[in-house]
Formats: C-alpha cells, sequence, structure tokens
C-alpha cells in the first residue's frame, strides 16, 4: 500500500513541475500596463500617427474595462489601425506577442475641424463683400460642403450670388469674384515676361472659371482663368 502512496506522491510532484514548467516565467524586462496606461499610450500613439496638431483632429477614445486587469507584455504593445479604417468611427488594435500573446481593441471616435469663413450678417444677393461681413468660425469638417473658404482676404470685394444668412458658411460656388460688365485686371505670363492691361468681363465667373474678357484698348475677346477677385489670367 505503501508502494501505491509513493507512486501518487511522486507522480503529484512530478506533474506540479510539469506544470511550472509549461506556465511561463515573468522575466526582468516584462511590464505590466493597466487598462489606463494602455488606453494612454493608445491615445498618444493615435495623436502622433494621425498628426492631430496640422489637421486640426479630435481624438475620442472608449477607455478599456478595468475589469480586463492588467496585461505583461516583454516589449513596448503594438498599436494599429485597421487598413482603410473609417475617417469617423473606427479602433485601435493593442497586441503583445510575450510571455503570452493578447490582443484588446478601443473604439475611437475621430472629428476634423476646419477654420471657415462665415456670413457675420444677412446679407442680400449682388452686395459686394466687405471685411466687417465676414469672420472665421471653427466647424466640423463632415458638415461643411462645397469649395469653402479660408482666407476672408481672399473674397473681400467680390459679390455674391444668392442670399447669405448670419452665421453661414461660404462657399466659392456662390460668389462671383470676376462679375459681368466688372473691369479687371488681365494678367499675362509667358516666357518669363510679365504685363498686365484691363478687360470688361463677359460672364460671371468664381475662383478657376474660365470667363471671356473683352481687351479695353484692342477690344478684342480673350479667354482667361479667374485668380482673384477682379483678376485675371490670360490662357495660353
Amino acid at each position: 500500500m505503501k508502494k501505491y502512496e509513493n507512486f501518487i506522491r511522486c507522480l503529484v510532484l512530478s506533474c506540479g513541475i510539469s506544470l511550472a514548467l509549461a506556465t511561463p516565467a515573468l522575466s526582468e524586462s516584462t511590464a505590466q500596463y493597466t487598462p489606463e496606461q494602455l488606453t494612454d499610450l493608445a491615445a498618444a500613439w493615435l495623436e502622433q500617427t494621425l498628426d492631430v496638431q496640422a489637421t486640426d483632429l479630435e481624438i475620442q477614445l472608449s477607455a478599456l474595462d478595468s475589469r480586463i486587469g492588467s496585461k505583461d507584455c516583454a516589449h513596448q504593445p503594438t498599436f494599429n489601425l485597421p487598413n482603410n479604417y473609417n475617417p469617423r468611427q473606427t479602433t485601435v488594435q493593442i497586441s503583445c506577442s510575450a510571455p503570452l500573446s493578447w490582443q484588446l481593441f478601443i473604439p475611437v471616435r475621430l472629428t476634423e475641424w476646419l477654420e471657415v469663413v462665415v456670413s457675420r450678417q444677412n446679407i442680400t444677393p449682388g452686395t459686394m463683400l466687405t471685411a466687417d461681413m465676414l469672420e472665421l468660425q471653427r466647424r466640423e469638417r463632415r458638415l461643411v460642403r462645397g469649395l469653402i473658404v479660408q482666407d476672408p482676404t481672399q473674397i473681400i470685394g467680390s459679390k455674391n450670388k444668392r442670399s447669405l444668412s448670419v452665421g453661414q458658411v461660404i462657399s466659392l460656388q456662390e460668389l462671383c469674384l470676376v462679375c459681368r460688365g466688372d473691369v479687371v485686371t488681365i494678367q499675362i505670363n509667358q516666357q518669363g515676361l510679365a504685363v498686365s492691361t484691363t478687360g470688361i468681363a463677359q460672364h460671371d465667373g468664381s475662383l478657376g472659371d474660365t470667363v471671356q474678357v473683352r481687351n479695353q484698348q484692342s477690344g478684342r475677346s480673350i479667354s482667361t482663368e479667374v485668380v482673384g477677385v477682379n483678376q485675371v489670367r490670360v490662357k495660353f
């Protein structure tokens, strides 16, 4: 009977040794990361990866649940975004390969902001815009439509083709930088030679539009591109 007891005792001890060997030991270089620390690291990684300051991007992370507990990692945790991720809502993957492989996912909301020119007052169609009628406001990018204006000086002196209400975002499609019948400056740049003359606009046009202008000196109609308020450039 004692032989069997000794055998069982030996078997238990040997199993204990095997189990101990199968359990990975924490090395001196292994660090523990709490859910809060992992959330902070993910936020810092996102800010650097997405260049938050350059794009005026607001990041909102859903903090990891504290019930997950601390995670061991023998190296710096790895952070990744999905390929072709949604620019408004996505997830950050946090992973580690040693001493045990694990991965976590943090939901993220991304909001991009823009400084855009808006109307400070109600403006009737055909009004020449002045500096006191305009101001810059911060707006969410996804809510802004059209060819926005981010520099008020770019459109001072232009005229609006439609009514503008207080706080309305101004787009170039709503303006004529060159209006029919206005005297405009014609810029001619060719082979390093730059000259200018004046003409009469035959059509309304916004930035980048092609308009016909009648040269006041020659009376000839020429094709030009709108480059600014009452400014056109000859197209060759």
